[in-house]
């Protein structure tokens, strides 16, 4: 198959698109690593291709562009109605397509949800909020995600999606019901396919809503917190459900993953104060206590089992809709390998990125000008109830409280120092929000 993009006009391209990530770094070359064509009606067609990205420094990264020979130059073929047409019956037909070093494969998956009847001719919107992926609804039943930065191997989301609605009856999420895959020596996950759930509102906005309306929260939303951990430990009990998948099957926590978690911590802990303190000094004085706090961890008894866990929870990947909380993105933390994302954790590391993110909502309204008041406790407390509710004596959670309690706190710990160096990175503005905890937190007795 010879290449259908002009190479020399990507470079350009590249930098001006919103998904596209490298735009601090020098590109030293752009190569076409895959990619396969795509009849559309009325004998058009368009391109999927996989390029790879060198630059300067650093490594490589790919990226998927659908794209059309109009004229001069690339055009993103997303653009046109058709095309986001096209890209869909790809997958909802299960077709499979050759490409230059392999195939594309669309896959729909045979469940209930995936049953349900589209009109013709499809109707087709895509969504302009979103900056590093492309999103398409369709029919306003079905939203569609092509991946623009790719990685190789089994996308978490997809793996993760494709459990829960064929293993699981865990049904508090925007169901997953296809995928487009390339396989091969270019394999990945290029789009992914859950339905489409209208009329929501972010956990983030929802709770940041709720904390601006006084110094005390009300009962009512103290309720829907509980609800919140309910629906995060129903998951948990999904995710610990399978015996026959190795990849989701539950495993002993031993007292070497202790010693692993908290020398990890450790580690975080040592780069990120080194680089903190330059700013905020006073962290320098914490040092041995926050250590202390992470070397607990390792002498917790092992209890309790590893499972595969959401990874990158906190109240932006919640959703809030007719009186209920739907939970999504199971990509996990942007920053990590997929390898890395895939591995089994203790559950409370969800719990700990949830209950930092009450944290941040009340430096939010904080820095608005809400008045101090008793927020964060309750949100805790009514979301850890509601947690506890639903798990209690789940087998994949430590046995007794003092040690469910002690690795909460080390998650908690680490979640922290995350954010430091995201803050430190991204907005420094912010990076006192984590800090002050940092400086709050004391070592349990």
């Amino acid at each position: 198959m010879t290449t259908p993009i002009d190479l020399t006009k990507l470079p350009d391209y590249l930098r001006n698109q919103r998904w596209f990530a490298g735009k601090a770094w020098p590109i030293k070359a752009v190569s076409v690593v895959d990619h396969a064509r795509v009849e559309l009606p009325g004998g058009r067609d368009f391109t999927l291709a996989v390029v790879e990205v060198t630059y300067e420094l650093g490594h490589p990264d790919r990226y998927l562009l659908p794209v059309e020979s109009k004229g001069e130059g690339v055009q993103d073929a997303l653009d046109d109605v058709e095309v986001l047409r096209g890209l869909f019956s790809l997958i909802r037909e299960k077709r499979s397509l050759p490409s230059a070093s392999g195939s594309l494969q669309g896959e729909w998956l045979d469940t209930p949800e995936g049953l349900m009847a589209l009109p013709s001719p499809l109707p087709v919107r895509r969504l302009q909020v979103e900056q590093s992926n492309t999103s398409v609804v369709v029919a306003e039943k079905v939203i569609f995600k092509v991946i623009r930065k790719l990685e190789a191997g089994l996308n978490p989301e997809y793996e993760v999606g494709r459990f829960l609605a064929t293993k699981t009856s865990f049904r508090a999420t925007p169901t997953l019901l296809g995928a487009l895959q390339s396989e091969g020596p270019a394999g990945a996950t290029l789009a992914v396919v859950h339905r489409y759930i209208p009329n929501v509102t972010d956990g983030w906005r929802y709770t940041l809503d709720n904390f601006r309306r006084g110094p005390r929260l009300t009962d009512t939303f103290l309720g829907e917190l509980r609800g919140l951990g309910q629906r995060l430990g129903e998951l948990h009990h999904a995710f610990a459900s399978s015996t026959d998948d190795p990849a989701f099957s539950p495993e002993p926590i031993h007292a070497e993953d202790m010693q692993r978690w908290s020398a990890s911590i450790v580690g975080e802990m040592g780069v990120t104060l080194n680089e903190a303190s330059r700013q905020f000094p006073d962290l320098e004085g914490r040092r041995e206590s926050l250590i202390g706090h992470a070397t607990q961890l390792a002498h917790v008894p092992p209890s309790g089992q590893k499972i595969r866990i959401h990874g990158d929870l906190h109240l932006g990947q919640v959703l809030r809709t007719e009186g209920d909380w739907l939970l999504f993105d199971f990509e996990g933390e942007p920053g990590r390998s997929f390898a890395q994302r895939r591995e089994k954790y203790s559950a409370l590391r969800d719990v700990a990125g949830m209950l930092r993110s009450f944290d941040y909502a009340e430096a939010t309204v904080g820095l608005e000008g809400q008045a101090a008041g008793d927020r964060v406790g309750p949100a805790r407390k009514a979301f850890l109830e509601g947690y506890r509710a639903a798990t209690r004596g789940a087998a994949f959670l430590p046995k007794d409280d003092a040690s469910f309690n002690s690795m909460l706190d080390a998650f908690e710990l680490e979640k922290m120092l995350y954010e430091v160096r995201y803050e430190l990175q991204n907005r420094p503005d912010w990076v006192r929000i984590p800090v002050q905890a940092l400086m709050r937190m004391e070592v349990r007795k």
